[in-house]
Order: structure tokens, then C-alpha cells, then sequence
């Protein structure tokens, strides 16, 4: 049987993480959309959202249908001017990032093709992995969210909710997220069992429907965000949750944060490595994929696929399931191969086999969209890396301010306060963030080899500038307040 490389990378993906982390449409708003899907079990037909979402300077609220219109209980005489300024407020929340497009029916079971469960039977998405999260924890999460988005679960409900009439629900039976083959995702020690907790607090700062305080869009960024992170920082732990135990690192994969305000320092370099070795990490986490496929499949021990056999496969053309029409470029891809083949320096035949599989499906020439791409682009498109855009270069960890603030809303509890520092090493503990300010941080980059060197004007710049970086951007939140001691406390109540 001949291998085809795009099948083989999404079996691996979904063997290491627990759904097909292989699209290039992956978007955090997607992710909070699945949520919100499973979380009610219910779904509509998207037409009316995209008919709704167009921009109003195109096609004017006074031109939208009666269907669309009738949903709301605006006063007549002013419901066109209601709506426009509705719609500019979902564009407005959702960031205009390439978001609202139709899925197709039958189309690659991504969080895109999922994101109105058009096709419930597809198979397991990242939303249905953050729903399985959700479903873990003993919070009121989902009874709230149910409670918010009453009649609708499309990414717009948090704003239907205090206008729309009772509608029509059509059932939609969903099909949970499994888990990975790797192992117990959700196991002690490793990292989904902190998201857990993390959506379960966050849910205790979502406003009661029926409060006067009830702020919808506000809402709905914190869970896109904080949705974006959990995925993030799932898919950057997994390879060292599940590679061999003897060589495990015993703390998370570091997320340092970049809060000096420039990117020519050892803070900004060393953000950045922490940012390389996540794709690392992920293509890593494929690796072993790419190998418990192959070995599912029969190659480990089949005489078939002695050395003497694969080097006669791929002079025959027939080890790879290519689709290319020009004979000459099916030449190069099997050169290409057998270069990749040749020379790798394993002494099993089956491990060179899996490194010069992994490796072509990580080369363009194959076109193969692969993991470590997915969580580069969503890694700027959900705010969590700077510079945004597809070309951009030497990235760094620096979040946007609403991702910053789901994250605290994670690990505060309401009313809970408790000194900078105290909360700089539990986002350590739990998620793997660093920022400064605590005496653990070079440790905990050390086990991973990323060091922070010193400026030429200050010895420490990780606990000095990042860690006053830092601190800035949680008082700038409101989330904290500086006392003349020098204490700087923080808590949810300081708002």
C-alpha cells in the first residue's frame, strides 16, 4: 500500500492531540463558536447569521429580511437604526478576521467546517476538544452559557440574547471529543486538566443573564480568548506529555512573555525561542504520530518494507501516493524522498522510514498543511503572538490585552486577592507563563534551554523591566493597584 502523506498527517494529528490540528482556517472564534454549539446541542441554519453579519454600509439593516428582522423586539420606528448599530458591534467583537465565511458540507472536519455543526457526524474538532474540557469541570459553565444564549448557539447569541423571540431549535446530536490515542489527556499532571479549571473560574466572572450588569460582547471575547489560549497552550505541552517517560521535562512547555515594550533584548530573544520551541514541540508531538500511524499500518515489522523493498518502491514510483500530472515533478518529489531516506542517521530501517515521512510532510513540496503551521497562524490570529500576519518574522509572545485579561479571569477567583508575585508563579505553575518577578523563572527556562542573558544597562531585565511590564498591563486592566510599600496587589474587585 502506498502512503499518502496528507492522510497520514491528519491520522498522526489526531493520534497526538485529539482532532486534525491541520487547516489553515483555524480561528479563534471558531473555537468559542463550538463551544457555544455543544454547549446548547441544538443548531440553526447559518444563512441568517451571514445575511446579518454583512457589513451595513453594504447591505442596509432596511434591507434584511423580515425573517432576520422579526427576531428582534425593537420598537418599529427605530429598529433599523438598532440593527446597524447591532451588526457594527458583532464586526467590531469578532476583529474582522476572516471569520464569517459559509462551510461547506462534507468539507475537512475543522473548527471551520464544524462551526455551525452543519454535519454533527463529523469527526472530532478542537471544539469538540474544548467542549470535552468544559464537560470535566464541576463549575456552572454550562448552565450558564445555555442560560445566556437561550434560543441560538452561533457566535452572535451573546448579543441576541436580550432582543431575540423564542425560536424554532432543531436537535443535533453531537458526537463528544474522544481524546487522543496517545493517552489520558485529561490525566494528572498534565496540562487539560488546568484548562479545565481555567474555564470553570472564568465562568464564574460571566455576568447572570438577568443581572443589570450583563455585558454580552465583553463576555464573548473573554471566551474566544481565553479558548484561544487553551488551545495554544494544549497543543505547545503535548509532545512532553506523551513522549518517553525517562525523558519528560517536569515543568510546562515556557510561554515567556514579552512586556519590555522593544524586540532588540534578552527578554524579546528569549520570548522568541519560547515561541520556536513551541513549533518544535508540536512538530515533535507529530513525529510520534507519524509513528504510531506507520506502525498501526504495518510497517514496523513487515518484510515488505525492508530497506532493500523501500528503496525499490521508490525506484518504482509506488511507496508514495502523489497526485502530481507532470511525470518530471513526481520525479523530483521521489528524489526528494529517497535524499530524505538515505539520509537519515537512524539504524532501525522503520525510524528512518517514520524521520523521512515526518520530514516530508513538513516540506512544502508536499503540500501538506501540517500542525506546527496551524499553531503559528492561530497563534497571531487569536492575539496571543506579535507581529500578526503570515510573513512576518521573529515572532514573540505578546498578548493582547483581552487574552491577558481571560487569563487572569482564570485563575482568579471573584473577590480573591493576592500579591503580584503570587499570581506571576501560578500562571507558571498551571499554564507554563512566565513574565519575571519570582525566583523560579530561570529555573524554569533552564530545563527547557532558553536562557535570558543580561542588557548592557541592567543585570536582571526579565525580573526588572518584563516583570514592571507585566504588572503595567494588569493595573492598566484594572486588575490591580500598587501601594506605597511597594506590594502591588491584585484581584478582580479593583476594577
Amino acid at each position: 500500500m502506498s502512503l499518502e502523506l496528507n492522510s497520514v498527517n491528519g491520522d498522526a494529528s489526531e493520534w497526538a492531540f485529539g482532532f486534525k490540528a491541520t487547516s489553515r482556517s483555524l480561528k479563534p472564534v471558531h473555537v468559542a463558536q463550538v463551544v457555544f454549539g455543544h454547549s446548547l446541542g441544538h443548531v440553526h441554519s447559518p444563512d441568517l447569521l451571514f445575511e446579518f453579519a454583512e457589513k451595513p454600509s453594504k447591505t442596509p439593516s432596511e434591507e434584511l429580511s423580515d425573517e432576520i428582522k422579526d427576531k428582534f423586539e425593537f420598537d418599529p420606528r427605530e429598529k433599523n437604526e438598532q440593527l446597524d448599530q447591532l451588526r457594527q458591534t458583532l464586526r467590531k467583537i469578532l476583529a474582522n478576521d476572516n471569520a464569517l465565511y459559509a462551510s461547506q458540507r462534507g468539507s475537512a472536519p475543522t473548527c471551520t467546517s464544524d462551526w455551525f455543526l452543519i454535519n454533527p457526524t463529523a469527526g472530532v474538532t478542537v471544539g469538540r476538544f474544548v467542549h470535552h474540557l468544559i464537560k470535566q469541570t464541576d463549575s456552572e459553565l454550562r448552565e450558564k452559557l445555555a442560560d445566556q444564549l437561550t434560543d441560538h448557539h452561533d457566535s452572535i447569541s451573546v448579543l441576541f440574547r436580550p432582543l431575540v423571540k423564542e425560536a424554532e431549535k432543531d436537535t443535533a446530536t453531537v458526537k463528544t471529543w474522544q481524546g487522543p490515542d496517545a493517552d489520558g489527556a485529561l490525566k494528572e499532571g498534565h496540562i487539560a486538566p488546568e484548562l479545565v479549571d481555567g474555564f470553570g473560574t472564568l465562568s464564574h466572572h460571566l455576568k447572570e443573564p438577568t443581572s443589570g450588569a450583563v455585558n454580552y460582547p465583553r463576555d464573548l471575547r473573554r471566551v474566544i480568548k481565553f479558548g484561544g489560549f487553551a488551545l495554544y497552550a494544549y497543543m505547545a505541552n503535548r509532545h512532553n506529555e506523551i513522549r518517553d517517560e525517562a525523558n519528560q521535562r517536569p515543568l510546562r512547555a515556557p510561554l515567556l512573555l514579552n512586556y519590555t515594550g522593544g524586540d532588540e533584548n534578552p527578554v524579546a530573544n528569549a520570548s522568541g525561542e519560547c515561541y520556536d520551541n513551541v513549533g518544535t514541540e508540536v512538530q515533535a508531538a507529530s513525529r510520534l504520530g507519524v509513528e504510531a500511524i506507520l506502525d498501526t499500518r504495518g510497517y514496523r515489522d513487515s518484510t515488505e518494507y525492508d530497506e532493500d523493498s523501500i528503496f525499490e518502491k521508490i525506484e518504482a514510483q509506488e511507496l508514495l501516493d502523489l497526485n502530481r500530472n507532470s511525470d518530471s515533478k513526481l520525479q523530483e518529489d521521489y528524489d526528494t524522498f529517497r535524499y530524505l531516506f538515505e539520509g537519515d542517521p537512524a539504524d532501525d530501517v522503520f525510524d528512518r522510514l517514520v524521520n523521512a515521512v515526518t520530514d516530508a510532510i513538513h516540506q512544502s513540496r508536499y503540500k501538506t498543511y501540517t500542525p506546527i503551521d496551524t499553531i503559528q497562524t492561530f497563534g497571531w490570529r487569536s492575539g496571543i503572538v506579535k507581529p500578526r500576519g503570515n510573513r512576518a518574522n521573529e515572532r514573540r509572545l505578546a498578548p493582547d490585552p483581552e487574552i491577558l485579561e481571560a487569563i487572569l479571569l482564570s485563575v482568579l477567583d471573584p473577590g480573591e486577592q493576592l500579591p503580584l508575585q503570587q499570581l506571576c508563579d501560578r500562571l507558571r505553575e498551571r499554564y507554563g507563563i512566565i513574565v519575571g518577578g519570582t525566583d523560579t523563572d530561570r529555573a524554569h527556562l533552564d530545563q527547557w534551554d532558553i536562557s535570558v542573558g543580561t542588557s548592557t544597562h541592567e543585570s536582571d531585565p526579565l525580573s526588572n523591566r518584563n516583570y514592571e511590564g507585566f504588572k503595567n498591563a494588569v493595573i492598566d486592566l484594572g486588575f490591580a493597584q500598587e501601594y506605597a510599600d511597594g506590594v502591588t496587589i491584585v484581584s478582580t474587585t479593583i476594577q
